[in-house]
């Protein structure tokens, strides 16, 4: 049993060492490359590829569009020190800026900051600021093209049809069409509609993409995605950067459905309207990432008309739920889904009455001790009366201690007489392994838990303890779980095990602190509970 045990305790150890280290790589070693800023972007603008089998697909990097006039001088088109003009708008939760080319190169979270300290900035999810405020997620820009054509003049506000939230602008096209664009944003939303028309343009085809430059690859893991992202036919795709890598695009029809960029908490998606079909593109060089779709538009009075809403901001699952276009499903809880998602919604419904997620995060330990106090029990009472049995166990390794087969034959004869089974011990920690991966990744993936204060010295949850405080607490509680449990006959064992509190301490030192509140509490609890055991079986 206690070789059992030991093999156990190591599986968990180096399972969860190994998962840390996927988890959480060593950064790349060099100076981190200066990055141009979205808005003045030496990449230019897609235009359609003529022929192959990426056709009405936009390139990736296309010859620089020339855009007359006296906004935007043809000669600085490609000139990365230029600032194009821009457009403000703006609700109660976004505030979203448009260039004079169409694209949106800077959105910012009036509700999100990028850190808990006193006048930290604002989240921005595109443009620059993001990477400058090390927010946790950039994408360059959303940027939109009319296949087989380009901008000449660029857009301009019409004056007189800019009402609250809504705003209308107007470029001209290589082919003496107009392009007219209205922008709104709803208050108390991050939704942004789009209405694109060309005028007189019927049979016009549109692309619209979120594009990424130069991202941090090393945050998309196995355990954790970020960057290119979609739901499309009813499944959820997950691209990796390195399948784009060779500049060979991934497309995809699907009939409604969403592409974006994203990460652990904030995300930009284009989304579908329920009854269209597009042809949804992902494409990559190793240094910009496009996510984007084909849309065919319809046709009024002769103009095409393309409609499009994007959604730019925090991955909270009960807003995005309320959008019903399956958008929560970017939050990807893993294998464990089938415990977190359950877990999630319990949490919030136990912030709602204590309004602290600690707390909320206590109580879920209390409960789940509660569902499982009789097999935990019974487990304790299996663990007690191998502690009794220590003394017949140790003369047993002292008559057979060199002839193993004989010594494992009368462990068991003493283990049948006495009616204990030596893997009862076992199923506590067996219990916990799917609770403690599943409330990871709900404390790792939920926007709900991302700065979210406890008491003290815990002012983020889901950040490491500041001070080391609760892994020390945990690795202690362990240890006096180890003391509790029946002591291994073989001294090796003994010393192994020995290593194991000061072995998860180190490593707890660095997981976010609601997980190690959960863990210590959970300890607390269980050492109350085996005492108890004992003292009631006279083990102690």
């Amino acid at each position: 049993m206690e070789q059992r045990n030991l093999l156990l305790a190591v599986i968990l150890s180096f399972g969860i060492l190994w998962i840390w280290s996927a988890l959480f790589p060593a950064p790349e070693g060099g100076v981190p490359t200066t990055q141009p800023t979205a808005g003045a972007s030496s990449e230019p603008a897609p235009t359609a590829v003529s022929s192959g089998g990426d056709e009405h697909m936009p390139e990736l990097r296309p010859q620089v569009s020339e855009i007359h006039g006296s906004a935007m001088p043809a000669s600085h088109a490609a000139d990365s020190n230029v600032k194009h003009a821009s457009f403000l708008l703006e609700n109660d939760l976004l505030r979203l800026r448009m260039d004079e080319r169409g694209w949106l190169t800077d959105a910012e979270l009036l509700t999100y900051t990028t850190s808990i300290e006193p006048g930290a900035p604002k989240v921005h999810v595109l443009g620059r600021e993001s990477l400058e405020n090390g927010a946790d997620f950039r994408a360059d820009y959303v940027n939109a093209g009319v296949l087989g054509a380009k901008i000449v003049s660029p857009f301009v506000r019409v004056k007189g049809q800019t009402q609250g939230n809504q705003a209308v602008f107007q470029a001209k096209l290589n082919n003496n069409r107009i392009w007219q664009r209205t922008l709104s944003l709803p208050a108390g939303s991050y939704l942004v509609h789009i209405e694109d028309r060309i005028l007189q343009g019927a049979g016009s085809k549109m692309f619209r993409q979120v594009v990424q430059r130069n991202p941090n690859k090393k945050l998309n893991t196995f355990y954790e995605h970020t960057g290119p992202t979609g739901f499309l036919s009813g499944e959820l795709k997950k691209i990796n950067y390195e399948d784009l890598d060779d500049g060979k695009p991934v497309q995809i029809a699907a009939i409604g459905g969403w592409t974006a960029m994203m990460n652990r908490y904030f995300i930009t998606a284009i989304i579908g309207d329920a009854d269209r079909s597009y042809r949804y593109f992902y494409k990559g060089d190793g240094r910009s990432y496009q996510a984007g779709l084909i849309d065919d538009g319809t046709v009024e009075n002769g103009d095409a008309v393309f409609h499009s809403t994007l959604f730019i901001g925090p991955k909270s699952i009960p807003l995005l739920k309320t959008l019903n276009v399956e958008l929560q499903r970017c939050v990807d809880f893993g294998w464990f889904a089938f415990i977190a998602k359950p877990m999630h919604s319990f949490m919030l419904w136990l912030y709602d009455y204590v309004h602290n997620f600690g707390w909320a995060i206590i109580l879920l330990v209390l409960i789940i001790k509660l569902i499982f106090f009789y097999p935990t029990q019974k487990a304790y009472e299996s663990m007690a009366a191998m502690r009794k049995l220590q003394p017949e166990l140790v003369r047993l390794k002292d008559l057979y201690g060199n002839d193993r087969q004989r010594m494992s034959q009368e462990m068991m004869a003493l283990y049948k007489k006495h009616k204990v089974n030596p893997m009862g011990g076992c199923l506590p920690i067996l219990i916990q392994i799917p609770v403690f991966f599943a409330l990871y990744k709900v404390l790792l993936m939920s926007i709900e838990m991302r700065q979210a204060p406890f008491i003290f010295w815990l002012q983020d949850l889901s950040t490491q303890d500041p001070y080391f405080i609760l892994p020390v607490l945990m690795g202690i509680s362990m240890y006096v779980q180890q003391k509790l449990n029946p002591q291994p006959t073989d001294p090796m064992q003994a010393k192994v095990l020995q290593f194991l509190p000061p072995v998860f301490t180190v490593m707890f030192l660095f997981f976010p602190s609601g997980l190690v509140l959960y863990w210590v509490v959970n300890n607390v609890l269980s050492i109350a509970q085996q005492w108890y055991v004992l003292k009631v079986k006279q083990a102690i």
